[in-house]
């Protein structure tokens, strides 16, 4: 008897964003330069990819994932990216700001 597995699908806690070349930089350096707008990422930057992509691995890894909080040590775009993934994937996330972070 063949045993029933229910395999849940979990969307990427980011997105495939854009490149658009640069009239202004492609003329100053003499050849084409594209931009890539990691600013519409869901946390704003690039690191939603990385720290999206190891949340949702950790995730898909594990045999009891609804017990998994996350934790992170960071005073900017890090604990946001993280935090952002976590809770686009129903997990909650913890992040340590050090003291010496400014406002």
């Amino acid at each position: 008897m063949a045993r029933d597995t229910k395999i849940q699908y979990q969307p990427k806690p980011w997105r495939k964003t854009p490149l658009v070349e640069s009239a202004n930089l492609s003329k100053a350096a003499g050849c084409r330069i594209f931009l890539k707008l990691d600013l519409l990422q869901p946390s704003g930057s690039f690191k939603s990819r990385g720290i999206g992509a190891f949340i949702l691995s950790t995730l898909q890894r594990s045999s009891n994932p609804d017990k998994i909080h996350f934790f992170s040590s960071s005073g900017g775009n890090a604990g946001l990216a993280a935090v952002t993934a976590s809770k686009a994937l129903g997990r909650p996330c913890t992040v340590v700001v050090p003291n010496s972070t400014k406002p």
